[in-house]
């Protein structure tokens, strides 16, 4: 089908990802119609050709409907919770169940391009990794991490509709950190502290990448002939420690050993919204290469790593 003639569906429109995605199609006659889905109203006034149909994608039938319904070509799944929110069932509903029905809406619309947000997560966090990990490295989340194996059980559900459906271009982000003046993730909360704290003995590679960036490779991916799976960063990094310098913040490393303890039981009793797994963010490596998404995408991202922290924390 020819540009101008396709109808895009977009889930969870409206959230951080998908609203900076809305603005940059509205740069673009790619698409004849939009459809917007979420469980939130849109915060934007929309232009003509874009439709908005409320619907939580934890009911596929309504999700089915909106999609055989509107006429849906392509699609762009970015309904997800983001941040911990300790009801691990609902976050598998969500994410996992609620993927499924996506998945399940696209096969019914014959979707020609299927473009699903992931994490650089799902490559988990050990001892002894590798820095700048290519696509090809096996995925292996973090035992506890709940977003990040929820995260891997999406990937492997869609890599099988991939298999399934040749006819359909399969795009599957990897992103680091996202970044920018509309971040309010936990990870963005901490730069906003008088010190960052770090473990001794740490000093991992951080990947940022803006939130903007991140549209814009969505739309590249949306309107370019590409499948497969493509880590999303700006840059290789900075080492922990120089990531505390742009931020301007003193940096205070803990002991790891007295961290995780103090950690657990500020989870246990409700004064932090994650538990001692996610600390391997902070001590162990995980950092990606991103010569992929450059070569295939053309992918030439405006702000570095240190650029996105910048316009969050001058937002």
């Amino acid at each position: 089908m020819a540009p101008g003639n396709r109808v895009l569906a977009i889930t969870g429109a409206f959230g951080f990802i998908g609203s900076r995605l809305v603005n940059r199609l509205q740069q673009s006659d790619f698409y004849s119609k939009v459809v917007l889905t979420d469980v939130l109203e849109p915060a934007m006034k929309l232009p003509g050709n874009y439709v908005y149909r409320k619907c939580d994608i934890r009911d596929g039938d309504t999700l089915k409907e909106i999609f055989t319904g509107e006429g849906v070509t392509d699609v762009v799944h970015l309904a997800y919770l983001s941040n911990p929110t300790r009801d691990l069932d609902l976050e598998y509903q969500i994410d996992v169940k609620g993927s499924e029905n996506v998945i399940n809406a696209a096969k019914a619309c014959s979707a020609g391009k299927f473009v699903i947000a992931s994490s650089d997560c799902a490559y988990g966090f050990f001892p002894g990794t590798p820095d700048h990990l290519p696509e090809e490295a096996p995925l292996r989340p973090t035992p506890g991490f709940t977003y990040a194996i929820n995260k891997t059980i999406i990937e492997k559900m869609v890599q099988n509709y991939a298999a399934d459906n040749p006819e359909t271009s399969v795009v599957i982000f990897r992103p680091c950190i996202v970044m920018g003046p509309n971040c309010k993730s936990a990870v963005a909360k901490s730069l906003e502290g008088p010190v960052i704290i770090g473990l001794s003995g740490c000093n991992p590679i951080m990947q940022y990448v803006h939130e903007d960036d991140v549209a814009e490779a969505f739309y590249l991916a949306l309107t370019k002939d590409v499948s497969g799976a493509f880590n999303l960063a700006a840059d290789e990094g900075l080492p922990y420690d120089k990531m505390a310098e742009v931020a301007s913040k003193k940096l205070v490393r803990l002991p790891a050993g007295f961290m995780k303890p103090l950690v657990s039981l500020l989870y246990t009793l409700r004064l932090m919204p994650f538990g001692p797994a996610q600390l391997s963010y902070i001590q162990y490596p995980l950092s990606m290469k991103a010569d992929k998404i450059r070569k295939e995408l053309g992918f030439r991202p405006r702000y570095t790593s240190a650029e996105a922290i910048r316009s969050f924390l001058e937002r």
